[in-house]
């Protein structure tokens, strides 16, 4: 999901994902070249989405507040 005006990226990552190193490796370059234009992305497991879900939703809605407060000034 990209949240256009907080300008975060949040991935759902899968254990396929997590388990491979290249795979790993492409993720964290292709973080770090949307961090050079100020895109944050946050990355949530597969396993933390289906084991704690309201956590998840608080620290989503949480970010994005503080990323939107951030872009209001």
């Amino acid at each position: 999901m990209f949240a256009e005006r907080e300008r975060v990226d949040i991935e759902l990552d899968g254990a396929t994902s997590h388990g491979d190193l290249r795979q790993r490796e492409v993720d964290l370059r292709r973080d770090a070249l949307l961090a050079t234009v100020g895109i944050l992305v946050v990355r949530f497991s597969h396993h933390r989405l289906v084991r704690e879900p309201e956590a998840v939703r608080r620290e989503t809605l949480a970010l994005l507040a503080a990323r939107g407060a951030i872009g209001d000034g």
